[in-house]
């Protein structure tokens, strides 16, 4: 496919969907693309010029979070044809009950004229409920910019790519509007803890501006989406959930801090060792693909 320019349209929560969309940067630059970002935070210009639009979301509840719904209804309607390619990305993987998580958003693209040529799943580390050791967490953001390079190389070669999901996963993929509201809930039961030191990071922060410090009071508003960027990312650790404590991972989740330690990790473990436990099959798959390991 010979196209010179491209849109690279994403949100992102804790930062995960972000190193997703660097790494295609990366790639497409090297072969002489041009690149346009646009992250979906805050007030978006729906506005799509490049040839090739690349829509990439993290995994909320099956499906892809609000503000792509959001961004998706604001655009305009393409030439019919246009090329697309729609990427998630979950700690999980392509495993049930995430294979219809991108479902709808490819609907809606195709909705609006375009043709969506590829889709795919990309892990980043976990940071809901269960996080992952150091070790797997340096994997997996060792694999992802060799697997999305290999993505780039089959588009520049016009390969079509597109995957079929479970009847079982569209179901679920229904049930996960539900999170709507459940974001509006956890959202206005965010609380301040005696840590804060009133400076105004989460206010600045929030992809959703869903956080306003009024007269030194925090004020969370309706329009959150359950991201946890001001939970794990606030220095002083001072917001926590008042509800849905359990999909906090206790540890925090800091991928700053483990890519400055990948620097010094020389030795990886096995894939096989790295991910014994059954629930981690999708990132097993994962890493057997990206072949940087020894299985």
């Amino acid at each position: 496919m010979d196209f010179k320019s491209t849109n690279l349209v994403y949100f992102t929560g804790t930062g995960g969907t972000a190193r997703v969309a660097d790494a295609f940067e990366r790639s497409f630059v090297k072969r002489s693309v041009t690149v346009t970002r646009i992250e979906l935070k805050g007030a978006v210009n729906p506005v799509v010029s490049g040839e090739l639009l690349v829509l990439l979301f993290p995994v909320y509840a099956f499906n892809a979070p609000k503000p792509v719904e959001e961004w998706l209804k604001k655009i305009q309607t393409v030439k019919k044809g246009q090329p697309a390619v729609v990427v998630s990305v979950s700690g999980g993987g392509e495993i049930s009950p995430n294979t219809a998580c991108r479902r709808a958003t490819i609907r809606q693209l195709e909705k609006k004229g375009y043709d969506v040529i590829y889709e795919k799943m990309v892990v980043m580390p976990s940071n809901f409920m269960i996080g992952f050791d150091e070790s797997l967490c340096a994997m997996i953001l060792h694999a992802t910019p060799v697997i999305v390079d290999r993505v780039v190389e089959e588009l520049k070669s016009g390969q079509r790519h597109r995957l079929a999901s479970y009847g079982i996963d569209r179901f679920a993929s229904r049930l996960g509007y539900f999170e709507v509201f459940g974001g509006r809930i956890f959202g206005q039961h965010l609380k301040v803890n005696e840590n804060c030191v009133d400076c105004g990071w989460c206010e600045k922060l929030c992809p959703r501006d869903n956080i306003k410090i009024i007269d030194g009071q925090h004020i969370f508003g309706n329009n959150c989406v359950i991201c946890m960027r001001c939970i794990y990312g606030c220095p002083q650790r001072a917001i926590e959930p008042g509800i849905g404590k359990f999909m906090v991972v206790p540890e925090g989740f800091n991928l700053n801090k483990v890519e400055n330690r990948m620097d010094h990790l020389t030795v990886y473990p096995k894939i096989s060792q790295a991910t014994n436990h059954s629930s981690l099959r999708g990132v097993r798959n994962y890493l057997i693909e990206s072949n940087c390991f020894e299985i």
